[in-house]
């Protein structure tokens, strides 16, 4: 017997089985509900107990986050350009309520500081700004990017479900 033939016959790792009819559409309809509401892709894959659980959880951690005066990140093309846009784009998995918090705090929706050289910050960076020199506004940050990491993976625990990937 070949080694080929050998190496396949005692390969441990079965091969995953088809995907049903419609488990990619259920998969990605849990996905985007998750991403509109944490917990509700969950709802609606009939896992209630997860999806008050999950809604719970990203609710006090963004809850905490305002409370202490975080501050929703900003594209700095200067200081960390990489990791900036990362914590943008982890804010964003928040759904629907990034853009609407970002308009309450500051007034407009931020998303970049203004190139060097410019002098004069636009109000809305201005109050970003004040926000940081707060006492726990870092603290309050951290949770705010804690939230929004914690929504990614639950999309991806929804579209799991899903797809019949996981139970």
């Amino acid at each position: 017997m070949s080694r080929e033939a050998t190496r396949k016959s005692s390969d441990p790792s079965p091969k995953p089985p088809p995907l049903e009819a419609g488990a990619i559409g259920r998969g990605l309809l849990a996905g985007v509900l998750t991403w509109l509401l944490p917990g509700l892709g969950h709802w609606y894959l009939g896992r209630r107990l997860r999806a008050v659980a999950f809604f719970a959880l990203i609710g006090v951690a963004f809850g905490m986050g305002l409370a202490c005066d975080g501050n929703l990140a900003v594209v700095d093309d200067l200081r960390a350009p990489v990791l900036t846009k990362l914590q943008v784009l982890a804010d964003l998995a928040l759904g629907p309520i990034e853009p609407m918090t970002r308009k309450v705090i500051y007034g407009e929706l931020v998303y970049r500081n203004p190139r060097p050289g410019n002098t004069h910050l636009p109000p809305a960076l201005e109050q970003r700004r004040q926000r940081s020199m707060r006492r726990w506004s870092l603290y309050g940050s951290s949770y705010l990017l804690a939230a929004g990491l914690m929504n990614i993976l639950l999309i991806f625990d929804a579209w799991d479900i899903g797809i019949g990937r996981k139970e």
